[in-house]
């Protein structure tokens, strides 16, 4: 092997790189801008290193490293737009362009596949030479024009976003980008100077080896280490900027589902939540709207434990209805080991009124949480013997309808949120009952407090901007039922959910259109910013809500205005 001081050196530099990076990824707390800064760094070390095991002739004397080879200086630009779009929170526009953008690294993947079978089978698909000229000449050449377009690229890309911003405070956005505007701008003098050494050596025909490129290796590793302290500074504002943003956000949520569910539940009920406010309102939210459209008894019984199972993560759930004229608790619904999937209860049992846990809970109107049902004697053996119960009575204007029902096979499992959770879930049961009963009907007013927290997440955090929105992900994001969400649009609104968030992308492509900004945009790319995933989506929807097309639109708002 044919080792010096530089490329030790470069190959322990790089070594470090790709060591910090492993460790970033794998043993610290990241999030996504941050992993993909890690990865970036790991493919730019990594290509660094398979050179400079050319270059000290290591690969001849372990030929077998070769088969591990793969073109990294492909992948590095592609984690660098990953970052820069994840750190931007403009992740449509990578993909937008991905298959463009890992185009080269599949296309030198696929080669580096044939170059290692064609030297396995002793150069008998094509020479030596050509090999040696593809896995060199080819290779490094377009690596370095592809870091370069891709640098240019991604400098066009934070110009952009700069100008997106129209209503944030200027020093604020210059704040968040200036230090990427002044990496890329290395990156492509960098890119630049690599071209140069290229050409000088074309032109020189310098015969000694990788030496040249020393200086290189050591100004991009210089590059990387300034970027990963830098970016590592940055991210870490983001991220902190982040959670107190999400701070703010649950505080306002937990206000607007909490005048949801004061249609439903006294004040000082709801006063009384403790633990994670945020967490514990979207439970009795999605458990209120789920009802709402239910029709019959039994719907909203096994409604009711289907979700006490999905949302509180329990093994076991039923609810007992009580029989006046036998006095005795009958299974009405069950999920868990009782059911099977098909809404009917396996081997149903009965608990006379004053008898078991659940009996003496209906009987005393009081509920009861057991740590170790081993210890109490009033204890029921069900389908399976488990180790903690809970027991609610479900009671309206002072009449016990049922028991809501839950063990778990850990000892103590349940904590005084699961009773205050509990007890709030049996209040609405019984109200639901109540209602069937006397042939009520819930409504939805213009003042919903959920339709309002939508308004205010399409408003203030622009969601409709986002391109793969849908009625699952928006219900999820405010915790109600997705059925509950389309008649809450559609009721107040008067339009369906496609139209209802169209109709906030219209509105922010006609600001854009009309915007001196965006003078120089593609009518397309105005489409996509403002969250349309095609252009026939966006022509359609913008013709249906202002009569004309956006090219139309952007000729003719100027005199309008």
């Amino acid at each position: 092997m044919d080792w010096n001081i530089g490329n030790i050196t470069i190959g322990v530099l790089s070594s470090v790189l790709v060591a910090c990076a492993v460790w970033r990824l794998f043993y610290k707390n990241l999030f996504v801008a941050s992993r993909y800064l890690s990865w970036l760094l790991i493919a730019s070390g990594m290509t660094i290193i398979q050179v400079i095991l050319v270059d000290a002739h290591a690969v001849r004397v372990f030929p077998i490293l070769y088969l591990f080879y793969i073109p990294w200086q492909f992948l590095a630009p592609v984690f660098f737009s990953l970052f820069i779009c994840s750190y931007l929170d403009r992740m449509w526009e990578f993909k937008k362009y991905k298959k463009l953008l890992l185009t080269p690294f599949i296309v030198f993947f696929t080669l580096y596949a044939v170059l290692k079978i064609n030297a396995l089978l002793g150069y008998s698909l094509f020479s030596k030479s050509i090999s040696l000229t593809i896995g060199a000449e080819w290779d490094e050449n377009l690596a370095v024009l592809f870091a370069f377009v891709n640098g240019i690229w991604n400098y066009k890309m934070i110009k952009n976003y700069e100008r997106t911003l129209l209503g944030a405070s200027y020093k604020t956005v210059l704040e968040k980008t200036n230090w990427l505007r002044l990496m890329y701008t290395f990156l492509v003098i960098l890119c630049s100077l690599w071209i140069l050494v290229i050409l000088y050596l074309k032109v020189t025909k310098f015969e000694r080896g990788m030496m040249a490129y020393y200086p290189l290796w050591l100004l991009f590793l210089g590059f990387y280490f300034v970027f990963l302290y830098i970016g590592d500074r940055h991210l870490k504002t983001k991220k902190e900027e982040v959670q107190k943003r999400q701070v703010a956000f649950e505080a306002m949520v937990t206000d607007f589902q909490i005048e949801g569910l004061n249609k439903i539940f006294e004040s000082k009920e709801l006063q009384n939540i403790i633990g994670d406010t945020y967490d514990v309102t979207r439970v009795l939210s999605y458990f209120a709207t789920s009802l709402f459209d239910k029709r019959n008894q039994d719907d909203v019984l096994w409604d009711i434990v289907k979700n006490a199972i999905g949302k509180l993560d329990l093994e076991d759930c039923v609810i007992y209805m009580v029989d006046k004229e036998r006095h005795v608790l009958v299974q009405k619904a069950a999920y868990g080991n009782k059911d099977k999937g098909t809404r009917k209860i396996l081997s149903p049992i009965e608990i006379p009124l004053g008898e078991g846990i659940a009996g003496a809970v209906a009987k005393s109107h009081q509920w009861e949480c057991i740590s170790d049902v081993s210890q109490d004697s009033r204890y029921v053996l069900d389908d399976m013997q488990r180790q903690s119960e809970l027991a609610v009575p479900i009671l309206y204007e002072g009449e016990a309808l049922g028991v809501l029902d839950s063990e778990h096979s850990k000892k103590g499992f349940f904590t005084k949120q699961h009773i205050f959770i509990f007890q709030l879930i049996a209040k609405l049961t019984a109200t639901k009952i109540k209602q069937l009963v006397k042939k009520e009907s819930a409504t939805i007013t213009n003042d919903n407090g959920y339709y309002k927290e939508l308004c205010f997440l399409l408003e203030n955090e622009k969601i409709y901007k986002n391109s793969d929105i849908s009625l699952g992900s928006i219900s999820a994001r405010l915790g109600i039922s997705v059925t509950y969400l389309s008649q809450l649009i559609n009721k107040i609104s008067g339009v369906n959910f496609s139209d209802f968030i169209n109709e906030y992308r219209v509105r922010e492509s006609k600001n854009l259109l009309t915007h001196p900004n965006y003078s120089g945009y593609a009518i397309l790319s105005i489409g996509l910013e403002s969250g349309f995933n095609s252009k026939s989506t966006f022509y359609a929807a913008f013709k249906k809500h202002t009569g004309v097309t956006p090219s139309v639109y952007r000729a003719k708002a100027p005199f309008e205005s």
